[in-house]
């Protein structure tokens, strides 16, 4: 199954295996855990990579493919002098056939990350492009670094994601307070309508209404660190944030969607403004971490009933807590290295982990008997609850293997992968290169 991308996948393993670093004072193609171009001081060019082979199973069976090639991306990064850093990030189409195809389709593939970062001051920096939006701790912890193989539901589906816009963010009170606000043109890749909710004779792509402009804001600090327990929860990071955005009218509202794409709440009818509300917790002391989240999403229906008048709120909620230990001893941070390297000696990395996540939608109203129809007042609540297990091991620092059970459970039957069965349970291997 895609054999050529396989290949690809394993040459840049050998590559990132066989290539020694070379000083970071030379200029000229250097290596230094990933190919640069070094032009002179603070001027480079680093070219970095991206590969996720799946192996999945299910049970019982929902038509998934075995083996999903998740990710395939490259990117260049740099800097230009100490005041500016930048990065273009392609996916080449996972749909192709084999890598030919691939880049036959490239022009298909998705943009990522392209922005510009002006970062002359700590606390006032300035960052514009396509990037990530402000909000959701996972949701903006990149793929490579997640604990699990998968995000949340949550993280998937009311999280924004990524947009155009412009973000002014900083360190404040010596590293402890980390502030970000921006303006970005619609409302993430989440929150973007894809199709015409009210379809119409003679409308083409190009009038298709958008959500926003949209406005995010998060704070993130230790708030423990200037108190006397700082030495029991030292480095225990808390955040909040905050989006709003105009919602055009139409079946124009988020939707729950699981993790293998099963889409178990349908959109419903929303008029009026976009809110989300988010809570983050995020703790590593040593090899250990802790981390937590809430998030909510809450879409006016204005004038959206059959006889135009005003529906409740309809609600998106959803939060997680996980726990992880690396057993080999490592520190737990955003950049997690072997010590001991399987060709150095050792083992390599091993993390275990486990993390509980819930994703529920539902109206604010709940008077009088639920229904699922879209202009419904109380609507019909279904919630998908996901337990996973992981073990993650990192044998050299570009390579890691994470395998991952899941079982999840849905509130609706009837609404299920399945209907009239509420529990699934789900596996996964993951083979990673990423440098």
């Amino acid at each position: 199954m895609k054999r050529h991308l396989l290949l690809a996948g394993f040459g840049l393993a050998g590559l990132a295996i066989g290539v020694p670093a070379e000083a970071q004072d030379k200029r000229g193609l250097v290596w230094d855990n990933r190919p640069s171009i070094v032009f002179g001081e603070d001027i480079n060019i680093d070219l970095r990579g991206r590969v996720q082979l799946d192996w999945r199973r299910f049970d019982p069976d929902v038509a998934e493919d075995t083996f999903d090639l998740k990710t395939l991306r490259f990117s260049l990064r740099g800097e230009l002098t100490r005041h500016f850093d930048w990065e273009i990030e392609r996916e080449i189409d996972r749909a192709a056939d084999d890598l030919d195809d691939a880049v036959e389709k490239w022009q298909l593939g998705e943009w990522k990350d392209v922005y510009l970062n002006w970062t002359t001051f700590d606390a006032f920096s300035v960052t514009g492009g396509r990037f990530k939006m402000p909000f959701g701790l996972e949701q903006t912890t990149s793929v490579s670094d997640l604990d699990f193989a998968y995000r949340t539901g949550g993280s998937l589906k009311i999280a924004p994601g990524r947009d155009k816009g412009v973000m002014a963010y900083g360190e404040l009170l010596s590293g402890s307070l980390i502030y970000q606000a921006g303006v970005f043109d619609d409302d993430g890749d989440n929150g973007t309508l894809e199709e015409f909710r009210f379809p119409g004779e003679g409308r083409n792509i190009e009038d298709l209404e958008d959500v926003g402009p949209s406005v995010a804001v998060r704070v993130v600090g230790e708030i423990f660190r200037r108190l006397p327990v700082h030495n029991r929860l030292k480095g225990a990071e808390f955040g909040l944030a905050y989006t709003t955005a105009d919602v055009p009218e139409g079946l124009n509202s988020l939707q729950g969607e699981e993790v293998w794409g099963y889409n178990f709440f349908d959109r419903v009818y929303v008029n009026g403004r976009r809110q989300r509300l988010g809570l983050q917790f995020d703790w590593s002391p040593g090899p250990t971490g802790f981390k937590a989240e809430w998030m909510q999403s809450r879409e006016e229906r204005i004038g959206q009933s059959n006889r135009n008048e005003d529906l409740s709120d309809f609600i998106g909620t959803a939060w997680y807590t996980s726990a992880t230990w690396i057993v080999t001893g490592e520190d737990k941070d955003s950049d997690v290295t072997p010590d001991n390297p399987l060709f150095g000696g050792g083992i390599g990395v091993v993390e275990v982990g486990v993390r509980y996540d819930q994703l529920t939608f539902e109206s604010a109203g709940k008077s009088g008997p639920d229904f699922a129809n879209p202009r419904a007042d109380h609507l019909t609540p279904n919630t998908d609850s996901t337990l996973t297990f992981g073990v993650n091991w990192l044998p050299i620092r570009w390579v890691k293997v994470v395998a991952n059970g899941l079982r999840q459970t849905f509130d609706d039957v009837n609404r299920a992968p399945i209907i009239g069965t509420d529990r699934y349970w789900s596996g996964l291997l993951r083979l990673q290169i990423a440098f």
